[in-house]
């Protein structure tokens, strides 16, 4: 295993927190991160979509794309290595149900904290539902969050009042009249970011959005903007997606739109009902990116309004690939029987729908599977970083990534690095991200070298393991999971949609990576 050493603060990045002033305190940038939950690979404009995401795509175009950023498969693994810069499991998250973070790691907000920052949070937490658990005991100096993996995005909540799910700054609250996920999200950002305006501290803004997860809900006005866009079914948007990927040159020119294979039913296989309602759950999804690329624009506005817009760095991603859901998936965590989703009814507050594995699929593409999966699709995340001294501006890195990386990238931008094994008194575990900070500004050195070693691992049956261009994948626990023929070897570069198992052609690699593996297992 590869972990980064107990790292000090180095001379060429001076250490902002106590010892600060604030006029260098000034000098540091801001830092508004941007996670979407469950955003297809090639849901923004920038990435392929057909969806009109302006705001996002501006952003996007004046920054640089990260073609190659892996989040975890699911939503609180991804969360809970973002927070870490360590992988979930050691950061004490295995799935998605009642995901609390360990203490043994040093929070990203309280390092952030620590090197001076204001820490902001608005949306979805999914780490800890108790006050202990809560983003304000975590390192945020204020916070509006859902602690829960997800709700209603307008009407009324539908967690009964005896379970906890929102938490303003630690504190039990209800959900206020006349709500949307996205746009309460990002008001309650704004007003936090507004309060602070004449503070002598740089800040750290966190925007975790709900949409476009399911249950898919918009507000009225919002709901019909896609009527008929989608009548033609997901594998003729599948195949549109993948040109247009092609042609923006997030993938190779090469990539074969036949090439795809996915396990959803031909489109043209569904009856004329079927039809009509996936059509209209992909016109509710595609209205949710919509109206969070319009937010996405609000809080843009707000920052470029207050002068702040040039020096706020602005990180956003997808924090893993689009749900394959139908809409007869009902979570056991929500204790609710009641849904209504008639197509007259769907998008409201009382139906429960989602897109689907055909339209999941389409988001996806070329890239196998999707969330759930340590298959590409489900890790494989659009993300980009925007800010006013990138040289490369317009670019796309095509350089392995991961949301690991995120913590120590976020750390040089605020003038600091990680301490380490040990963090305000207490023994934690040195991160495994390493920074892009240096790529970004133009570096053309990789964040990962052929020598690293990157685990993944949502369950006992589920793992993955990729160590300079080669990965290994094993999807279930029906054979023996000690034995090689459990696991499947992709070469990544030459073929990123994993449609070629090499271990036999190259029986030594994957052995040495399923031994490494073996090794971070027996370590957790």
């Amino acid at each position: 295993m590869v972990f980064l050493s107990n790292c000090q603060i180095t001379d060429s990045i001076p250490e902002y927190g106590s010892e600060g002033t604030p006029d260098t305190l000034k000098t540091r940038p801001n830092i508004l991160l941007i996670v979407a939950d469950d955003m297809g690979y090639t849901d923004i404009g920038s990435f392929g979509s057909e969806i009109p995401t302006p705001n996002l795509d501006a952003l996007a175009m004046n920054g640089i794309r990260f073609a190659n950023f892996h989040a975890a498969p699911s939503c609180a693994p991804t969360r809970a290595m973002l927070m870490s810069g360590v992988t979930n499991r050691e950061a004490g998250v295995t799935g998605s149900v009642e995901a609390v973070l360990s203490n043994n790691i040093a929070p990203l907000p309280a390092l952030l904290q620590d090197a001076g920052y204001r820490t902001y949070m608005a949306g979805k937490w999914h780490l800890g539902h108790e006050h202990e658990q809560s983003p304000t005991a975590r390192g945020f100096d204020a916070s509006y969050a859902l602690v829960r993996a997800g709700d209603n995005h307008l009407g009324s909540s539908n967690f009964p009042s005896d379970i906890v799910a929102y938490r303003e700054n630690g504190q039990v609250v209800e959900l206020p009249d006349d709500w949307f996920s996205t746009e309460l999200y990002t008001n309650k950002l704004i007003e936090l970011l507004r309060e602070g305006e004449d503070a002598e501290q740089p800040w750290f803004g966190y925007l975790a959005f709900t949409a476009p997860h399911w249950p898919l809900q918009a507000p009225t006005d919002w709901r019909d903007r896609a009527v008929g866009r989608y009548d033609e079914g997901y594998d003729v948007l599948r195949a549109d997606r993948i040109n247009r990927t092609r042609e923006l040159g997030i993938i190779p020119e090469t990539t074969n739109v036949n090439d795809y294979i996915g396990v959803a039913p031909a489109w043209e296989s569904l009856d004329s009902e079927s039809q009509r309602q996936q059509a209209r759950a992909m016109e509710l999804y595609a209205a949710m990116v919509e109206n969070m690329d319009f937010h996405v624009g609000r809080i843009v506005d707000y920052l470029k309004t207050s002068n702040q817009f040039e020096d706020t760095v602005i990180l956003f991603f997808s924090d893993n690939g689009a749900s394959g859901s139908d809409s007869s998936f009902r979570p056991r965590t929500i204790p609710r029987t009641d849904w209504d989703n008639s197509l007259s009814n769907m998008g409201n507050e009382g139906s429960f729908v989602a897109i689907g594995r055909g339209w999941a699929e389409a988001t996806t593409a070329p890239f196998r599977n999707v969330k759930g999966s340590l298959y590409e699709g489900g890790t494989r995340a659009a993300a980009f970083l925007r800010y006013k001294s990138i040289p490369q501006s317009g670019n796309i890195d095509r350089g392995y990534l991961t949301v690991m990386d995120v913590l120590p990238t976020l750390l040089e931008i605020a003038g600091s690095v990680h301490p380490g094994i040990e963090f305000q008194g207490k023994p934690v575990l040195p991160i495994r991200g390493r920074s892009f900070w240096d790529r970004v500004r133009g570096n053309a050195a990789p964040v990962h070298d052929e020598s690293d070693v990157i685990p993944w691992m949502t369950s006992d049956e589920r793992a993955a393991l990729v160590r300079g261009d080669w990965k290994i994948v094993r999807e279930s626990a029906n054979e023996n999971p000690d034995s090689q023929s459990a696991w499947q070897l992709y070469d990544l570069v030459e073929d990123p949609w994993e449609s070629t198992d090499l271990t036999d052609v190259h029986p030594q690699v994957s052995a040495e990576l399923i031994e490494l593996w073996h090794n971070y297992r027996a370590g957790l």
